[in-house]
């Protein structure tokens, strides 16, 4: 609702309280409203006040509701005397924008290993050299923000568009209190800003968990991408910090070390470059150099993300299927020799399948995604339902090599899964 200039045409002081007044307030085209206010301002029968109606947000935060003041009820907030006509709207003076609903959810790329790219790409010919750089693969959870060209406002998690009252983390809150922020960012694009949602109280494994606050640690800016539009991306942390203004919750992701060039055609040239990666990936686990310089906090990193080096902005669905991932020994949600690998890992069983792939971090991961963090019998079969598709969606090469079914292994995971489940959800 919005904050209308209304007229006071009736005005007494309060039955129950000395320091309070009830005032009637109506414009032509609204039914009349009470209000209660204290002394703080006086207002006569006549007088033009902004009135806040009831589900305004005002700027500082504050959001409207019905309240009982020693018995009587106030349906809004008596803002000031002003010199606007009566029924001016003036929302824009007192609001924030509202975060928009409903809203197209975007999903950032999923993320392969680097034998899964591989795999992908045996087809191309002739196939690519692609040079990468990486950025730190920060512990939280996955986040963006909706920014439309009007200026209206969504937030989003990994899975959803979410709000202050569905929320993830408290990511939706946050965002909700600094709308005005990423309203002025604004352009005649449709933009969404992802990142990770991360820091004190998200995650518990690594030294981004130690900070005195949660943050927002942007890595990429999506343009366009909704009605038929294409979708771009820029990754070039400094081109992303030259389009934001400062924020004191929110950081840039930075590249880290030098870039590297993957020859897809040359099977022992990616072996030779995989290890280099893998040193990378083991330096990180070890100390979070990001966390150590920013923060001054030493602690374990998760990874990296590695991205194709580009000097503007690219189509995302190019870059996308280009992105690999690696996580450190700690925290690989496949339980492969190293972390880069340019072979998918053999198993010899299903036993051996289902140890390869139902992992401690995968099944925590499985409870955050799709449970919000929960051990309850209730929502069992909707974190079933994920960990058994996250299986799928990442084990085709593992289950090729393998020469297993899906259909084979499909159960042992499932049960395997479910005992955990059951086990921690018994144990709390």
């Amino acid at each position: 609702m919005p904050v209308i200039v209304m007229e006071v045409i009736g005005v007494e002081n309060h039955p129950n309280a000395d320091s309070l007044r009830v005032y009637q307030m109506k414009t032509r085209d609204r039914e009349e409203v009470q209000i209660i206010a204290n002394l703080e301002n006086i207002y006569e029968i006549g007088d033009a006040v902004a009135i806040a109606l009831i589900d305004s947000i005002l700027k500082d935060g504050t959001k409207i509701k019905p309240s009982k003041l020693r018995g009587l009820r106030s349906f809004g907030m008596a803002l000031g005397k002003v010199e606007d006509p009566v029924g001016t709207d003036l929302s824009e003076v007192y609001c924030q924008k509202q975060i928009s609903k409903p809203v197209q959810f975007q999903k950032w790329s999923s993320i392969e290993l680097l034998h899964n790219l591989c795999r992908s790409l045996e087809l191309f010919e002739p196939k690519p050299t692609i040079t990468y750089r990486a950025k730190i693969k920060l512990d939280g959870t996955n986040a963006g923000v909706q920014i439309f060209p009007d200026g209206k406002v969504a937030a989003q998690s990994r899975t959803q568009i979410i709000t202050p009252e569905n929320d993830n983390m408290g990511f939706a809150n946050w965002v909700h209190q600094n709308i005005e922020f990423f309203s002025n960012l604004a352009s005649s694009e449709h933009l969404i800003v992802f990142g990770e949602w991360c820091g004190k109280g998200i995650q518990k494994r690594t030294a981004i968990s130690k900070i005195d606050r949660k943050i927002f640690v942007i890595f990429a800016l999506q343009y366009g991408g909704i009605d038929g539009q294409i979708a771009t991306l820029e990754i070039c942390p400094e081109k992303i910090q030259s389009f934001l203004a400062n924020h004191p919750d929110i950081f840039i992701l930075p590249f880290y070390g030098n870039s590297i060039t993957l020859d897809f055609s040359d099977k022992e040239q990616l072996k030779t470059q995989a290890e280099i990666l893998n040193q990378k990936v083991k330096d990180v686990e070890n100390i979070d150099p990001w966390v150590k310089e920013t923060f001054g906090i030493e602690g374990i990193g998760e990874g990296l993300v590695f991205y194709p080096e580009a000097s503007n902005t690219v189509e995302r669905l190019s870059c996308a299927e280009l992105l690999f991932k690696a996580k450190g020994e700690k925290h690989q949600v496949v339980k492969t020799k190293k972390p880069i690998q340019i072979d998918p890992e053999k198993v010899k069983s299903i036993d051996g399948f289902v140890d390869l792939f139902v992992t401690q971090n995968r099944l925590e991961q499985g409870v955050n995604e799709a449970c919000n963090g929960e051990f309850n019998i209730k929502k069992m079969g909707v974190f079933l339902q994920w960990f058994v598709g996250d299986v799928k969606k990442e084990s085709t090469a593992e289950i090729e090599r393998a020469q297993l079914t899906w259909k084979e292994v499909n159960k042992p995971v499932m049960n395997a899964a479910r005992k955990w489940y059951l086990e921690r959800a018994k144990s709390i």
